[in-house]
């Protein structure tokens, strides 16, 4: 998803809910201040979403907030939280976006500008998150891996940079795991008790493709747990490419073996 910056009036929560506080006898306090007072509010950068994070459809360019909120209690601050609610015109859904706003000038300075203030990205909910879609063989054969993976992917995309690496990891050991006790069920105990360089060393006999892909990944997966990064030009990005593409010659090697069943007639 893609965002652009816009200057938006935001609602400052703090003065808002002492407002609604003082018409609590009101039947319709909301109702009441809209239509009879200005909330009190502060001209900030917004992020403005391109698509609907529900139904995927592209949004108007045009799209503002129903209401933007953000939390300033002092006006010496110099950073705070926006959050943005929307409407799909498509799906008819709700959703937020979270962004900070950050400024070298305080909020009260008569020289603030929003030109001036930096406005990031913290969040989207409901999340839009892309994720691989493993085929059902994979998942037979190894649905730990495919719950970890997933688990990892949101660990990504929730922005824990500094751990997802490790769940690819783990992901890629019940993925090697199962893809040895497929080929040796009968050494399932053994297995079990080697380290994950051994099971591919000694287990992985099939295809020396999968064996360097997941020797490789194994090498990168160890720098996201051990403080000594030993390969920093390769991030997580190269696992999780070595981990695909190890699901997809396994998937050949099963649609291969699926072949040579076929007799011919």
């Amino acid at each position: 998803m893609k965002f652009k910056k816009t200057e938006y009036p935001t609602t400052i929560a703090a003065s808002a809910a002492m407002s609604f506080l003082s018409m609590a006898n009101h039947p319709y306090p909301y109702e009441y201040m809209v239509g009879n007072a200005q909330l009190p509010s502060k001209e900030l950068p917004i992020l403005l979403p391109d698509k609907c994070p529900c139904c995927g459809k592209v949004l108007s360019t045009e799209i503002l907030p129903i209401r933007a909120v953000n939390n300033i209690t002092d006006n010496e601050q110099k950073e705070c939280t926006v959050i943005s609610i929307y409407r799909c015109t498509s799906c008819n859904e709700l959703f937020t976006v979270t962004n900070t706003v950050k400024t070298e000038l305080e909020f009260k300075d008569e020289n603030f500008d929003t030109d001036d203030a930096i406005s990031e990205f913290v969040g989207i909910y409901p999340f839009e998150m892309e994720s691989v879609d493993f085929d059902e063989d994979i998942s037979d054969l190894s649905p730990s891996f495919v719950e970890v993976y997933k688990q990892a992917e949101r660990a990504e995309h929730d922005g824990l940079n500094l751990i997802c690496g490790m769940a690819y990891r783990r992901a890629l050991e019940f993925l090697v795991r199962d893809y040895c006790v497929d080929k040796f069920p009968e050494k399932v105990s053994e297995i079990d008790t080697k380290s994950l360089s051994e099971k591919i060393r000694n287990y992985i006999t099939d295809d020396s493709d999968i064996k360097t892909l997941a020797e490789k990944a194994t090498w990168l997966g160890n720098d996201q747990t051990h403080v000594i990064n030993k390969h920093p030009d390769r991030d997580v990005s190269d696992i999780k490419q070595f981990i695909q593409m190890i699901v997809a010659k396994i998937k050949i090697k099963m649609v291969v073996a699926d072949a040579e069943t076929i007799k011919k007639g």
